[in-house]
């Protein structure tokens, strides 16, 4: 019996031995799934990448966010993809070939914007976003397939401490019997086994709480990835995608696609006005109308500040302007905000096309549409032709053949005199610029100044006018002034002041000699540039004309601001000074405005001797116009190599009445 005790207590001892050798190692692996190694730091790596995403997206669409909270959530999400590199998590990732190469993938993501983040333009950022997007969807299977890995090994953990807890149970009964000190000890390491097996399912719930949280945190994202955080309607990056879709489904039913673009007139206005406070509540109220309209919300977008869109298939070009009339109409309706009316119009651009299918060409003749509308005035609507598109081509062909002819010297100046009403005494010459184009030949200013003006180019085209006509002059023997047009771009620029005097100097013409022109639209601005440049100017001699006076919006508190020496007096009144009893009081109003600010009086475009007449009558000083010559690539021998006043006078007259009667 003893033999037999002793066999057993032996055998006790060794299955004891044994199976705290287990217990031990059950242990072990309980402590780690305790710090959630795989699916926590997945989770926390994925939450974060989509947090990223969220923040480089408002981004790229709010112009009030700043980029340095765009590189905090960049730092953030560098160091957490350092987690997938080491530990658990690390080794995990190595063993899946898909997890692997979406390591390497999101590692050169996060470098390359590291590297280029602050270089980046925001329209820059939302192309390289939606690179990113591509990511989303392998994160969410990594995430998933640690949080399933960890729920596996606890789940398998927790059946082998089960059935060794039923060994030890049944052992311990035996060890009982055999011994109270035995079975103490049983009920101590039973006690160890029941705690580690609460903790297992205490660990459980907890992971399948952060799964579904989650899986809210996902969507979530999703939605905000979707739609615009400020009215909650459906985004830019919706509309490409929803615009693809619609060319698809379009194409299938041999339909046409209908494109509108509504941008809101004078927005600018209601910010600076009322403050971006009421501007964000203006827009969020438009989106609400849009929104309750009886057109589906789906086919509704806001893609960026006061830009909206809507998408739509089969509709005829009269049932697109009809639903974009009728839109108008509801964004039109006065808006009641902080006790304030305003009141707000939109333009719209239209597109239907039952043959283009590329949805960036729709987009940009939606564009080109809503375009012209915005240059025809508020609440217009306009529908994409060809001639649109033709237009911006040759827009653009002649940017291209602008800055060629700057670089070749193509641009050339003419000269046309103004003289003294009276005595049509030669008192100046206007420079005037002139294109000889290769091709097309001879062009006037109005067939490329817009676009110089446009795309800046007018900064080197002015400069070098102006260099031309100052060289020019100063080599004149009779000291005639000589004028020349001023762009509001020039005058726009700080340097504009230092270039005059520079050329000045370099060419040795007296600043008396010369006279800028320049419009009233270019003076009469938010920015005290302009008149700061010509205050300076004019205190060192250059003199000052404000040109084609009548057709803008000057008043004599404005005029007072700068001490003008002239006043040019546009064509249009002089044209039908003879006919219209209006044109001639209002020439008669300037001249005598004119006089009241110690300024002269120009006119511009005199072309008969009865025009002339009647501009003597009311005392306009000077005249300009084919009456005494046109824009001539040189000027009068006499002015240039010297001749007395009175013989400039008898030759001007004798040329003019050999011109009368050619």
């Amino acid at each position: 019996m003893n033999r037999i005790l002793a066999g057993i207590i032996f055998s006790l001892f060794i299955s004891t031995g044994y199976i705290s050798y287990l217990v031990h190692e059950r242990q072990q692996e309980l402590q780690k799934l305790t710090h959630y190694t795989d699916s926590w730091s997945a989770a926390q790596l994925v939450s974060e990448y989509y947090r990223f995403e969220s923040w480089l997206g408002l981004y790229t669409i709010d112009d009030s966010m700043n980029l340095d909270d765009v590189r905090l959530r960049l730092d953030i999400m560098l160091s957490q993809n350092d987690l997938m590199k080491e530990g658990e998590l690390g080794h995990y990732i190595q063993n899946n070939e898909a997890h692997g190469e979406l390591a390497l993938q999101l590692e050169n993501t996060l470098n390359y914007l590291d590297v280029h983040l602050e270089k980046m333009n925001r329209s820059e950022l939302q192309t390289y976003l939606k690179k990113m997007h591509a990511l989303d969807a392998p994160l969410g299977r990594l995430s998933s397939g640690a949080l399933n890995k960890d729920v596996n090994s606890i789940n398998s953990t927790n059946l082998k401490i089960q059935a060794l807890y039923y060994i030890y149970s049944a052992i311990s009964v035996l060890l009982i019997i055999l011994s109270a000190i035995l079975g103490v000890l049983i009920f101590y390491q039973n006690r160890n086994i029941l705690q580690a097996h609460l903790q297992v399912k205490r660990l459980a719930e907890e992971l399948q709480k952060s799964k579904e949280k989650l899986q809210i945190q996902n969507t979530k994202l999703e939605y905000d990835v979707y739609h615009d955080s400020l009215t909650e309607m459906n985004n830019r990056q919706l509309f490409w995608e929803d615009l693809n879709k619609t060319i698809e489904t379009a194409e299938k039913n041999s339909s046409s696609v209908t494109v509108m673009l509504f941008d809101l007139d004078r927005f600018k206005e209601v910010n600076d006005t009322y403050g971006h406070d009421v501007g964000d509540s203006l827009l969020r109220q438009i989106s609400h109308r849009l929104v309750s309209m009886s057109l589906t919300s789906d086919t509704l977008y806001r893609l960026g500040g006061d830009e909206f869109a809507f998408l739509s298939t089969g509709l005829t070009e009269s049932h697109a302007v009809s639903r974009a009339q009728k839109i108008c109409e509801f964004i039109n309706q006065p808006y009641t905000i902080y006790n304030t009316i305003i009141n707000i119009t939109t333009c719209v651009g239209i597109v239907i096309s039952e043959t283009e299918r590329r949805s960036d060409y729709l987009y940009k003749f939606a564009d080109l549409a809503l375009y012209e509308a915005k240059k025809e005035g508020s609440g217009k609507i306009k529908v994409f032709r060809q001639r649109m598109l033709d237009k911006l081509q040759e827009s653009r062909t002649l940017e291209h053949d602008m800055a060629m002819a700057i670089a070749n010297k193509e641009f050339v100046v003419y000269y046309q005199p103004i003289v003294d009403s009276f005595s049509r005494e030669i008192y100046s010459y206007e420079a005037l610029i002139r294109w000889i184009h290769p091709l097309k030949g001879l062009l006037s200013p109005d067939s490329f100044i817009p676009v110089a003006e446009k795309t800046g180019m007018i900064n080197e085209m002015g400069k070098s006018v102006l260099e031309m006509a100052c060289r020019e002059a100063a080599s004149w023997a009779v000291p005639v002034k000589i004028s020349v047009n001023v762009s509001p771009v020039q005058l726009s620029s700080k340097a504009f002041a230092g270039i005059v005097l520079s050329i000045l100097k370099e060419t040795g013409l007296p600043a008396d000699r010369l006279e800028l022109e320049v419009t009233e639209s270019s003076l009469f601005t938010d920015s005290n540039t302009p008149m700061n440049t010509l205050n300076r100017l004019r205190a060192l001699g250059v003199k000052i004309s404000i040109d084609d006076f009548g057709t803008g919006y000057s008043s004599l508190s404005r005029l007072s601001r700068l001490a003008f020496d002239k006043i040019k007096i546009d064509k249009s009144f002089v044209h039908s000074i003879s006919t219209q009893e209006d044109a001639l009081n209002i020439i008669k109003l300037i001249t005598g405005m004119a006089k009241s600010l110690n300024m002269k009086a120009v006119a511009e475009g005199v072309e008969t001797q009865e025009q002339l007449e009647s501009l003597q009558a009311l005392g306009c000083d000077f005249a300009q116009g084919y009456l005494f010559g046109k824009p001539q690539p040189g000027i009068d021998g006499k002015i240039r190599n010297g001749k007395s006043r009175t013989s400039l006078l008898a030759d001007n007259d004798d040329t003019l009445r050999s011109e009368r009667g050619s």
